[in-house]
């Protein structure tokens, strides 16, 4: 088994918790002297609540838990230039000699300062492990958030069951009152999810490690999935099964230990050692999850790979789902290339699946300009099927949450993130791309609507203020709900009107 060195693991897995495969060399800040408005501030018509209604977030409080606030040592001239409130509330701030602290999490709360300028706004750096971002949720509610919003996904984070961030969340929407949105994650329809398939051959030797099947044919067997990883990226696979997380108070642990191994070539001949990350945990008595990285960071070029999965020990689980962490930029985004289970293509799992969160995906803000409304192809879907209850045991159903809740745009303008972005609309402003650019709209909105309340005198507790956002958002894909666009694109005006029956 091969030893992991921990402090390069986590530095690449930090990036792509964050940041979803966000360039991250040249990085400065573009300098623009007059104030950015979000594209999305007009797509959802927050533009109009404000108009029509006076409502501008006073009284509220947004929480933003992202990587970084100010590492970039912009936030000062972006207060004074009207970017951001003069007053930002950081909790805890990230590392800044971390490379990946490129201050996404201000970019989030300049798009929340665009669409609702008098809501008081909170930061607080997500941390290294679910521990440290545990700690970031309950520190943020403790501050007074009424709304708070992250942008995070961990790969350690369980599938099938709820995680201690997804329990933590459902304790503060349903017991705290505190609303709750998450962006879906970048991952997209990179995602495998099949029963175990018990090919009885061992690649490997020595009978040790049995690979599972991908061939859905009966007889036939194929133990190698070719996929693509994207051109100078780290690229994680996180492979779950369907026994209970240790790491979940009060479960055993998994009975299998499974194995993830990754090949330079499409045929499985030569396994990859140098570039890969991971894959060989021992998971017997703990968390049923596997996670491994391909690093094809300095090649310019997509390259296909083989995997194999491997039972080393232990009884043969029932289903196995693994997801590629994506990228918002075409050319770094990987691809399942054969064996693709496109009756399966749930992908937004952690707590970006819990109960008690408003799950945000992704639109094109230039698709809106020719009236037809293009899913991200990195936005995640919903429907990863929950197995588990909290103690592990299982239920008699798989438990599907009709996340993602609702869309939002991405490819927006901030002030400064960054100029190694795509600037699509060549209007010289750099573009906020991802999951993580269209959550903090549908946060602001969410402000809009908890303002409008409290001035009634009404108590809008999150359940409530989730269904005004759904039921008012325009459908975009086959009438009424699915997993890519959820319940439609957020609008603001709309739901204000189905809120307080206005016609």
């Amino acid at each position: 088994m091969k030893a992991i060195n921990s402090r390069r693991f986590f530095s690449y897995f930090l990036c792509l918790f964050v940041l979803s495969g966000i360039p991250l060399t040249g990085l400065s800040e573009v300098k623009l002297q007059a104030p950015v408005i979000s594209q999305g501030d007009s797509l959802v018509r927050a533009d109009r609540v404000r108009a029509l209604y006076g409502l501008n977030g006073a009284g509220i409080t947004i929480g933003v838990i992202s990587d970084s606030y100010n590492c970039l040592r912009g936030a000062t001239a972006g207060q004074q230039q009207g970017e951001l409130p003069a007053e930002v509330v950081v909790l805890r701030e990230a590392d800044c000699q971390s490379e990946h602290a490129i201050d996404e999490g201000r970019a989030m709360l300049e798009v929340i300062h665009d669409l609702a300028p008098n809501a008081k706004l909170v930061f607080h750096a997500m941390g290294n492990n679910a521990i440290d971002f545990n700690q970031a949720l309950n520190r943020v509610a403790d501050s007074g958030a009424q709304i708070i919003v992250d942008d995070a996904v961990f790969f350690h984070e369980p599938m099938f069951q709820d995680g201690l961030a997804a329990q933590t969340i459902d304790q503060l929407v349903f017991e705290r009152g505190i609303a709750y949105f998450s962006s879906s994650g970048n991952v997209g329809q990179n995602t495998y999810q099949a029963a175990f398939s018990d090919s009885q051959t061992y690649p490997m030797g020595l009978k040790q490690g049995s690979a599972h099947d991908f061939n859905p044919h009966p007889k036939q067997i194929d133990t190698c999935q070719s996929i693509a990883v994207g051109a100078d990226i780290f690229t994680v696979l996180s492979l779950q099964w369907d026994q209970p997380a240790k790491s979940i108070a009060g479960n055993t642990g998994s009975a299998s230990d499974l194995d993830v191994i990754f090949y330079d070539d499409p045929a499985c001949k030569q396994p990859s050692t140098e570039r890969v990350i991971g894959g060989s945990t021992d998971n017997l008595g703990g968390d049923s999850i596997e996670v491994a990285g391909y690093d094809n960071k300095g090649n310019p070029q997509r390259k296909t790979l083989g995997i194999r999965i491997f039972l080393v020990a232990g009884p043969a689980p029932g289903l196995i789902k693994y997801v590629l962490s994506g990228s918002s930029l075409p050319s770094e985004h990987p691809s399942i290339l054969e064996y693709a289970t496109s009756n399966a293509l749930s992908s937004a799992f952690g707590h970006a699946n819990a109960s008690g969160a408003f799950i945000v995906g992704a639109v094109e803000t230039a698709s809106a300009k020719i009236g037809l409304w293009q899913t991200s192809y990195y936005s995640s879907h919903g429907g990863v099927p929950i197995v588990f209850d909290q103690q592990g045991a299982r239920l008699d159903q798989p438990l599907i949450r009709s996340h993602v809740d609702a869309v939002a745009p991405t490819n927006i303008n901030t002030s400064f993130f960054t100029n190694t972005r795509p600037d699509l609309e060549h209007d010289g402003k750099p573009n906020f791309t991802g999951t993580s650019a269209a959550a903090p709209h549908a946060a602001a909105v969410a402000a809009l609507l908890l303002q409008a309340a409290a001035q009634k005198g009404l108590e809008l507790k999150p359940p409530q203020l989730y269904r005004s956002l759904r039921d008012s958002s325009v459908d975009l894909g086959k009438p009424g709900f699915d997993f890519a666009t959820g319940y439609g694109l957020i609008q603001a005006d709309r739901a204000i009107k189905l809120l307080f029956g206005e016609r």
